[in-house]
């Protein structure tokens, strides 16, 4: 498997659009807000306005750019995850992979419901990213995308691993 599968893992375009317009609206407002403390309170009023235009605008401008930018893709075996800045590289091949389950909401110590997230930690940092196993819809995963991941965890040494099992097994049920 040498190419690249981009997974259904991120948010919807309208959620997109509307962290687009967010900025946009909300900008003005807080503009025309430094502006008139600057007017009605002089330097001190204008210093805070100011503050506050430039921390709000920036704040909506990298969430927006999170939103805008986020999706996952396969290489390989190493899953990429792209943020707002930065791209993150989990090796899945030599990662340990904890699948988490979705539970029946009525019964907790009920049947498990389907594929919900993977916990992917990497034997360097001790740290554990979780990734959603569900698509922009919070509906499962397509199948081809799931035995993509099955197939990159499973490339460790050949053997069938518990999660790659899961994975197909979850691929396959799925119509």
């Amino acid at each position: 498997m040498d190419e690249s599968v981009l997974l259904d893992i991120g948010v919807t375009r309208w959620s997109k659009v509307q962290a687009v317009l967010l900025p946009v609206v909300l900008m003005p407002p807080f503009g025309w807000l430094a502006i008139g403390l600057g007017r009605g309170y002089g330097a001190p009023g204008a210093t805070i306005g100011t503050v506050v235009f430039v921390t709000v605008s920036a704040l909506l401008i990298t969430g927006a750019i999170r939103i805008f930018r986020y999706r996952t893709w396969l290489e390989g075996h190493v899953l990429a995850i792209q943020h707002a800045f930065q791209v993150r590289r989990l090796d899945l091949a030599r990662a340990d992979v904890l699948i988490r389950w979705a539970e029946a909401q009525d019964d907790p110590s009920g049947p498990q419901t389907g594929i919900i997230a993977m916990d992917i930690r990497e034997p360097g940092p001790k740290r554990t990213y979780r990734v959603r196993l569900l698509d922009s819809r919070n509906r499962p995963l397509p199948s081809a995308q799931l035995l993509a991941l099955a197939d990159a965890i499973a490339a460790r040494d050949g053997s069938l691993h518990v999660s790659a099992a899961s994975l197909r097994e979850a691929a396959t049920a799925t119509p």
